[in-house]
């Protein structure tokens, strides 16, 4: 398969424009609509996908994607979570239970009673718990990239990348930049006009904030130390998609693969939805 170019964002003309959002704690987030005439029109329920971002991930990583959906007849919804601008930072720590509850607050504010739920890495724990405690508001759910217990170094990795955030201290921009890139395959490290390409789209971004970072790692520190939360998945009872990238369908991915092979992605999930895939039961 073709590596695919660095996503970058589409023209606006299936937007209705980024547009802030405020939860009942006051928290604000910010987030766009493509594909929809009208963002209230509750008709377009079962048309609804909301994109889930990563751990630091901004919203502009998903423009890969939103093409090939909205071409192929869906609504489409992306947002910054807390702790990523223009969204609030408040005051660490935060939790996957605060993530979703801004997500289900954001539906709420839309008029959508059901969607699709597409989480990536940390996104995916979103969608999960969405799932598992919400199906009623689930259409169909996909898990990028973040379905698995967490390996030992994921734990040292998520604990640094926390303790690392608490000294409060400014690093480079270039620091969070490579940070990003580590997780490309090393067949696109390789490539200079690729990583150069990534560097300019990262540093197009608006810094992440602190208390943004202290906040979300805290959150993924505590999902990945929790060794529970696995045996809810028994009780998922909606068609569900798990993408592990380099191992699975998309070769020569990795676990930036929404981003680096987007077209891929969005034409797997279009399958997956098309298909009207009924759930695995264990």
């Amino acid at each position: 398969m073709t590596q695919s170019a660095v996503s970058t964002r589409p023209g606006r003309a299936g937007s209705l424009g980024r547009m802030p959002t405020v939860d009942p704690d006051h928290i604000t987030i910010a987030y766009d609509v493509y594909g929809a005439d009208d963002v209230h029109d509750a008709n377009r329920d079962a048309e609804t996908i909301l994109l889930i971002c990563g751990c630091g991930a901004p919203a502009v990583g998903w423009f890969g994607i939103i093409p090939p959906l909205t071409a192929a007849g869906y609504r489409v919804v992306t947002f910054d979570n807390r702790g990523v601008a223009p969204s609030s930072s408040p005051p660490a720590p935060y939790s996957v239970a605060d993530l979703v509850a801004d997500t289900l607050g954001l539906c709420d504010r839309l008029d959508i009673v059901r969607a699709t739920f597409v989480g990536h890495s940390m996104g995916g724990w979103v969608a999960e718990t969405i799932t598992i405690e919400h199906p009623d508001r689930v259409r169909a759910a996909a898990f990028l990239g973040s379905c698995n217990v967490a390996t030992a170094w994921e734990k040292a990795i998520t604990t640094v990348e926390r303790d690392l955030a608490r000294l409060d201290c400014d690093l480079p921009p270039l620091f969070y930049a490579t940070e990003t890139l580590r997780y490309l395959p090393n067949s696109e490290l390789q490539q200079d006009a690729v990583v150069d390409d990534w560097l300019t789209l990262i540093g197009d971004v608006p810094v992440w904030p602190n208390p943004g970072r202290l906040g979300q790692y805290e959150a993924c520190l505590a999902w990945s130390l929790d060794s529970t939360r696995t045996r809810a998945w028994p009780s998922i009872r909606v068609p569900c998609l798990v993408m592990a990238f380099e191992h699975d369908i998309i070769p020569d991915a990795s676990h930036l693969a929404p981003f680096t092979h987007p077209v891929a992605v969005a034409d797997a999930l279009i399958d997956f939805l098309a298909s009207g895939s009924s759930p695995r039961h264990p």
